[in-house]
């Protein structure tokens, strides 16, 4: 199975920056997570333990990439990095084949229903 052919999970994030220094302009009010320097990569953590999670019940089937908007160098042309900066909605956002799926958590369990349609269907 090719990489095109694999379920494509996409979890953007905007881990909270210190005011003024938000690449995306925003003034850096992403989270409220105080002083916790591991807020940012605890989700990206959690993005790895749901990609394991995936491989286990879909081997060789799904793909994730954690993309930090604020970091990555795609960052300014994603149409999520506005959507994260504007509050529209909470971070993390989980995209599913290039579709919004869920917004403010990881919810493994539903994602893996979600994947588990996209391959049945």
């Amino acid at each position: 199975m090719t990489l095109r052919e694999k379920v494509q999970v996409v979890v953007y994030d905007a881990p909270a920056a210190p005011a003024g220094s938000c690449a995306c302009g925003c003034g850096g009010h992403h989270r409220e997570q105080g002083d916790d320097p591991l807020a940012g990569a605890n989700m990206e953590l959690q993005a790895r333990a749901l990609a394991l999670t995936l491989e286990a019940a879909f081997p060789g089937k799904v793909a994730v990439e954690y993309i930090n908007v604020l970091k990555d160098p795609r960052g300014s042309r994603l149409p999520q990095t506005p959507m994260l900066c504007s509050l529209a909605y909470p971070p993390p956002l989980v995209y599913i084949n290039g579709q919004g799926r869920f917004a403010g958590s990881l919810p493994v369990e539903r994602i893996r229903e979600e994947v588990r349609q996209v391959l049945e269907g």
